[in-house]
Parts: C-alpha cells; structure tokens; sequence
C-alpha cells in the first residue's frame, strides 16, 4: 500500500510539472464552458416555430390560437395555408397547426372538430417534444369548453418542465468531453514511461505491475472528480446550473466513464511505442468522437446515415449519461443502456489490453 500512495504521488508531481496536461485538463474545458455560456446562457428557453393556420373567424377560433399563443415553447407565425405547409418543408418552420372553419357550428351539430397539425416525422424533436405538448394544450381547451370532468386522461409531461437551456444541455457534454481526453492522454505517461525504460527499471524492484496500474488508474479517477467539481462549480457561480439529479448516480457515472476512456486509453498504449506515435492515434479517436456524440449540440440535428456511428460512439453514452443525472434531459437511451454500454467498452478494452500490452 505505501508503494502505491508513493506512485500516486509521483504521478501527481509529474502530471502538474507538465504545463501543457494542466491547460486541456482544467483550462481547455473551461473556456468550452465561458466561451458558450456568454454566447447562448442568455437563452432562458428552447422556443420552436410554429406555423398557424386559423380559419375560423368566430371567438372561439381566437380563443383557440389565444391558447397557442400562450405555450412557452411556440413562437407562432401566421400566415396562409399553402405559406405555411411549404414553410414546414423547406423546414423553416417545424411544424404547422390549422384551426377548421366553423368550430362553433360543428360543436353545436354534436361533431367534433378536427385541429390538423402538420409535421415532418422524421424529425424527432417534433414528435417528442411538439406533439405531446399540443395534444395536452387541446385536452386542456377540451375541458374549458365542455366543462366536464374528464375520467381518463393520458398525462404527457412536457420536457422543457425544467427550463432546459443551452448552457444546460452543454455544461454535460463538455464534463463527457473532458473525461474522455483526461482518460486517453493520461496513457501518455505510461507511454513516456516505458519509451524512456522506466518501466523497464521497475520491473527490477520488487512492485508489482498490478500496483503500477493501480496506482495510475487511482490517479486518474481522483483527477477525474477534481475536473468534474471545478466544471460544475463554474457553470453554478457563472451561468446558474443546476444539478437535479442524484449526486452519488452523478459520481458512478462519472467514475464508469473514465474507466471506460482509461480502458481505450489503454489499448492504444498496448501496442505503440512512441510518446509521437500515440499522440495522432489519440487524436483520431477523440476528435470524431467530440462532433459527433451529442457534446455541442443535441444528436437529433444529425443526418440520419450518420447514427450507426454516434450508435457506436462510447461518448455518446457517457453524455447522456451526465444530461440525464445532472439537468434531467430527455435521454436518447435508458440509464441502464448508458452503463451497460460504458461497463461494456471497458471489459472489452481491459481484455483486449492485457493480452497485447508489453512493459519493454
């Protein structure tokens, strides 16, 4: 044990000697979030733009669009029908409602009168976030006008029930950002180490290999919550966010994702050999990852022919992961899929690991 605590010392001391390893661990994310916050913490709400079509002229064709109007999340635009729909399809606007003609007259008739809403489904934020919120919005018109207790009702919570902001949304994704390049540059002194026959000296003394590993891997889950503490802290003081979630969930998470990176990490340190010919490797892999999992904008805005890879991408799951505990986002997979995957990329690269990694 005091072997060990000796080797996390020394990783400590040469961690901080290294400039460069400070700045993208601490510095480098933090600009992420300062630079983003000025820039988009302003906007308090996602807002949608809806096309509105009203064709009854009598009150309670106002009172319905009045109804609308009200909805945080629409930001209505009236105009005509053809206007409207062909608006939808160029995809200027995301979707467009039609109030029928002659409301009153089919109420009175005993019919019922049909609010058209038109919509691209492919894409998704209309169909989870759109439409739940407009079939509440006519439920809740259904009881005003009729007066009648309603028996049954289906009850959608809308996803914005939080104030989710951009800051929100983002603030997890860089932490995920973070974990990843912590995980897989801190193979880089293990790199050094044996590029430089450190590891070679040690293997002379009586420490064991596993107490070297341990105490590296140590080193880095530590580092991991200290980078995860000054994020959250500066995106509370600066921009106001909140965690809502579970703290201990936040810390699994957060301890399962950076030994799944160190777990990547650690395959590439298994077979190269140069300080130089693990750098470009390590940027091929986190770069792909950083565009296209979800860190700075949400994975629904991506092309549909892309997803099998953001599917496959381990950061993908890790910022939902962190969206999910820590702003209550709406989750692109379970809780239980977001660590099933993460716990599965670190088996498989501890597997794959030990049997390629060699000391000298």
């Amino acid at each position: 044990m005091k072997a060990t605590r000796k080797l996390i010392a020394a990783n400590f001391k040469q961690f901080f000697r290294d400039k460069t390893a400070v700045f993208f661990t601490f510095a480098f994310p933090l600009i992420f979030i300062v630079l983003f916050g000025w820039v988009f913490g302003g906007a308090e709400n996602v807002s949608y733009e809806i096309g509105l079509v009203n064709n009854d002229e009598s009150p309670v064709g106002g009172q319905i669009a009045g109804a609308l109007g009200q909805v945080p999340i629409f930001d209505l635009a009236e105009g005509s029908l053809n206007e409207t729909l062909q608006a939808v399809r160029d995809g200027e606007l995301t979707a467009a409602i039609v109030i029928p003609a002659d409301i009153a007259a089919t109420i009175a008739g005993g019919g019922t009168a049909e609010v058209t809403i038109h919509y691209d489904p492919s894409q998704t934020q209309t169909t989870q976030i759109v439409l739940p919120v407009l079939r509440q919005v006519v439920d809740e018109i259904n009881r005003q006008m009729t007066g009648a207790p309603v028996l049954l009702a289906l009850s959608e919570e809308s996803v914005l029930s939080q104030n989710l902001r951009f800051i929100d949304f983002f603030v997890p994704g860089v932490l995920a950002m973070s974990v990843m390049m912590s995980g897989l540059f801190g193979v880089i002194p293990l790199i050094e180490w044996r590029e430089k026959k450190v590891l070679k000296r040690l293997g002379v003394t009586p420490l064991s290999r596993s107490t070297v590993v341990t105490s590296m891997v140590f080193f880095r889950l530590v580092l991991a919550i200290v980078q995860a503490v000054i994020l959250i802290a500066v995106a509370y003081w600066m921009f106001g966010v909140q965690i809502l979630g579970n703290w201990f969930a936040l810390l699994g998470v957060l301890l399962l994702g950076t030994l799944a990176f160190i777990g990547i990490g650690y395959v590439v340190a298994a077979r190269v050999k140069t300080v130089e010919g693990a750098t470009p490797i390590i940027n091929l892999i986190t770069f792909p990852m950083m565009f296209l999992s979800g860190v700075f904008w949400p994975v629904d805005l991506m092309p549909d022919f892309i997803r099998p890879v953001i599917t496959a991408l381990p950061l993908t799951y890790l910022a939902d992961g962190f969206r999910q505990v820590m702003v209550q986002s709406p989750p692109l997979y379970s809780m239980a899929i977001d660590v099933a995957v993460l716990g599965a990329w670190l088996v498989v690269c501890m597997v794959i690991s030990i049997k390629l990694f060699r000391w000298e």
